[in-house]
């Protein structure tokens, strides 16, 4: 990211945000390390991972995450989820390390419903004793993530809070509680972030320590890793924009982009996956490209085949912290198209992983996507860039990393 300063021989991610003494800038380095607390009994749980949404990106991060912690003899983790998780059934191998709670089904009833937040402090605070619990890990805050940090203040244990938005994003109202969902950050220990441009955010608008920051990344999501593509392509590029329609993810810049390609003979098929309002003007060019429209919510298990249908997917954001789709693409070894914002450009490696945009603008995208609708030597190429880089974005190191900042680290 530019202005970013690296500590020498750093390879990220997986770095500190601190303060440069030259500059009094942020700068990122390697985490302190103290090997304190890491002998354990047998029966200890030391570290507890939490995600008490229902649905999204992190439903499929929180699982994926849960299978590699079940894997990990050296350390038990518990991984606690809702009861209304819509893979809630998935997390069963688990066993004694699942921790459910019950949550409301709607935002509002979150507040109203005093019973089901006394509850989960009692459960909670139980479950902290019992497990021995040292650690605990909010992959993503929820709306009782504020009002249940004196719980774990009480049991004597650390708090790690995972921020994925610094801020709002225009046009999500749901985004308009970020402000509220940011108070578990200021209260917790030690804050990660999936992106450097999220840690900067905090630091500059949220007041944030920037040594209380470290920065890892957004790991693949297994949707489908094993997906087979077109070895050698023929036809059209098949493009998709994938996720929830919101107005700062830009579906009309990806329709335009579309449009001008089409316009000028470039052969390209088109796809939009997601819930959310298509404005009239844009479902009219949509059905002048004979795209592909599915505007409906997404289930988990239906994101392998569709991805599987393409060959690009696009993220054409006009502002962004970091992708779920993008983990999502990548873990399906597709390559993916983004504008040049955000976190959006610490995801991929131009030419190597994907394509950056020059700009958030309809004839920057229309001509990131004509260098791969010219070129499928440039394609596959790029498939190859995804997998042999597959490790870095791998869940086993997101988790080995975490648990090193969360167990070992200093803040």
């Amino acid at each position: 990211m530019e202005g970013a300063v690296l500590a020498p021989g750093l390879s990220p991610p997986h770095h500190q945000l601190s303060a440069n003494p030259a500059t009094g800038e942020p700068a990122w380095q390697v985490p302190a390390l103290a090997r304190v607390g890491t002998e354990f009994d047998a029966s200890d749980r030391p570290l507890m991972f939490t995600y008490w949404g229902r649905r999204g990106a992190l439903s499929q991060l929180s699982l994926d995450l849960a299978r590699v912690a079940a894997t990990r003899n050296e350390i038990r983790c518990t991984v606690s989820v809702s009861k209304r998780n819509e893979q809630f059934n998935k997390f069963s191998f688990l066993h004694d390390d699942l921790f459910a709670i019950d949550t409301c089904q709607r935002r509002l009833d979150a507040f109203l419903h005093y019973g089901y937040l006394r509850n989960l402090k009692k459960v909670l605070t139980r479950r902290l004793l019992r497990d021995n619990t040292r650690v605990i890990v909010s992959l993503m805050p929820h709306l009782w993530s504020p009002l249940v940090v004196p719980v774990i203040r009480r049991a004597g244990v650390r708090h790690v809070a995972v921020v994925h938005d610094a801020d709002s994003h225009p046009g999500d109202r749901f985004g308009l509680i970020n402000r509220w969902l940011l108070r578990e950050a200021a209260a917790a220990d030690h804050v990660i972030t999936l992106s450097e441009a999220v840690a900067r955010r905090l630091v500059a608008t949220r007041k944030i320590l920037a040594k209380k920051i470290s920065v890892l990344f957004h790991p693949d999501l297994n949707y489908g890793a094993g997906l087979r593509h077109r070895d050698k392509q023929s036809g059209p590029l098949r493009v998709l924009f994938l996720g929830r329609i919101l107005p700062y993810k830009g579906l009309d810049v990806f329709v335009d982009a579309a449009a001008r390609l089409r316009r000028d003979g470039v052969r390209l098929n088109v796809g939009v996956v997601g819930d959310g309002k298509i404005e009239p003007g844009v479902r009219a060019k949509l059905s002048a490209l004979g795209a592909e429209i599915e505007n409906r919510w997404i289930r988990h298990d239906e994101f392998s085949g569709i991805l599987s249908r393409y060959d690009v997917v696009v993220a054409s954001h006009r502002e962004a912290s970091q992708s779920g789709i993008v983990a999502a693409a990548l873990g399906a070894g597709l390559p993916v198209v983004v504008t040049p914002v955000g976190g959006l450009v610490e995801q991929v490696i131009d030419n190597v992983t994907g394509v950056i945009a020059d700009a958030a603008t309809a004839p920057a995208v229309a001509q990131a996507i004509r260098k791969l609708a010219e070129n499928p030597a440039l394609v596959a190429r790029l498939r190859r860039g995804i997998a042999a880089r597959r490790e870095e974005r791998s869940i086993e190191r997101f988790f080995d990393e975490m648990c090193e900042i969360s167990i070992r680290g200093k803040c």
